[in-house]
């Protein structure tokens, strides 16, 4: 009786609880600081986007290579595609994000740590096999390119501030392909078509290619895929598709002349399954609860804003790291957003 009458009291006191973040937790004046950031300034003052973007430059300067290393360079440097005439921002490589929507490193600086970690997923690949099976001599140089170069042309991915949407260029080509049924990794175009069409123009070395587009297509079992409407797709197909845009021949790849590099790029980006559809998305859509907590609309502009922001300075991985740890308890991931929006000085460099 006693313990109602308490419940009560602290009901006409305080109006019924909630657990949920109130809007006096983060001060407007906080708020509108954040929002008036742009994605440029959120990738270059996030810590770990800053670090992961200094340690792919590192990988990429050194390439030993020397024509490979300035092709390389020139592509992360100056983006631009010489076979559909349009150049990225200077700084595109480092503030982009690598996926179109909520999803895996969708914030400003998430097209480098992806291709960071690709890169050293491939290296761990790389040094496995080297002390397990003796397979001295792996090319280092092909590993570092290929990974580097198979989402290349999302740096053509642009934020726009005022929808809080990933925006492609009118150019850009559409996906198409892989809606009959037919095995994973069927689609052809969008921003593979970029980067085979642009390699093929440079001239650069096929086992380049071949890699970067392995990183989208298994090699063994995506090599030639004919679909239900007898359209053919895969691998080859889309260097050929690609080598029409450039205007160039299509070199054709052989199951029996395949590199043991290339695979590494199939298994390390295929681990998008994790980063996309848990970590990535379950991030952005934790993110957005904190936004309708502290009265900003999830679906608004704004709250993708907060998103940009919060995985700019912690990363998807590491939030839903919060999650599993706390038993999957979506209230300790809600806690960790709000303090990053309250004070993110932390994982910040000036």
């Amino acid at each position: 009786m006693i313990r109602r009458i308490f419940l009560l009291s602290a009901f006409l006191l305080f109006g019924a609880y909630t657990p949920a973040a109130t809007a006096a937790e983060v001060p407007k004046d906080r708020l509108d600081q954040i929002l008036a950031m742009n994605a440029t300034q959120m990738a270059k003052t996030g810590a770990w986007t800053t670090a992961a973007y200094n340690r792919l430059m590192g990988y990429l300067n050194s390439i030993e290579d020397k024509e490979i290393r300035t092709l390389i360079l020139d592509m992360a440097n100056n983006p631009k595609s010489t076979v559909f005439n349009a150049t990225a921002a200077p700084d595109a490589l480092r503030t982009t994000p690598a996926t179109g929507g909520p999803g895996h490193h969708q914030y400003p600086g998430g097209l480098a740590v992806h291709l960071l970690e690709v890169i050293e997923l491939s290296m761990g690949w790389m040094n496995t096999l080297e002390s397990v099976q003796g397979t001295r001599g792996t090319d280092r140089d092909l590993i570092i390119a290929q990974s580097f170069l198979h989402d290349w042309s999302k740096v053509w991915y642009n934020y726009d501030q005022s929808t809080g949407k990933v925006k492609k260029p009118d150019w850009f080509p559409k996906a198409w392909g892989g809606k009959k049924g037919i095995s994973k990794w069927g689609w052809m175009g969008e921003h593979g078509l970029v980067v085979y069409a642009e390699l093929l123009k440079r001239k650069a070395p096929e086992k380049i290619l071949f890699g970067a587009a392995a990183a989208h297509f298994d090699p063994q079992w995506d090599l030639d895929i004919t679909d239900k409407e007898g359209k053919k797709q895969g691998l080859n197909a889309a260097i050929a598709e690609a080598a029409k845009v450039a205007g160039t021949d299509a070199p054709v790849l052989s199951k029996d002349k395949l590199r043991s590099e290339w695979f590494f790029a199939t298994y390390t980006d295929g681990s998008w399954s994790f980063s996309h559809y848990l970590a990535g998305k379950k991030s952005h859509a934790w993110i957005r609860m904190v936004a309708k907590d502290i009265g900003i609309d999830p679906e608004s502009a704004e709250a993708s804003r907060l998103a940009w922001f919060v995985l700019s300075r912690v990363s998807d991985f590491k939030l839903y790291k919060i999650y599993q740890d706390a038993d999957f308890s979506v209230d300790a991931v809600k806690a960790k957003i709000l303090s990053v929006l309250k004070d993110s000085s932390a994982y910040e460099v000036k």
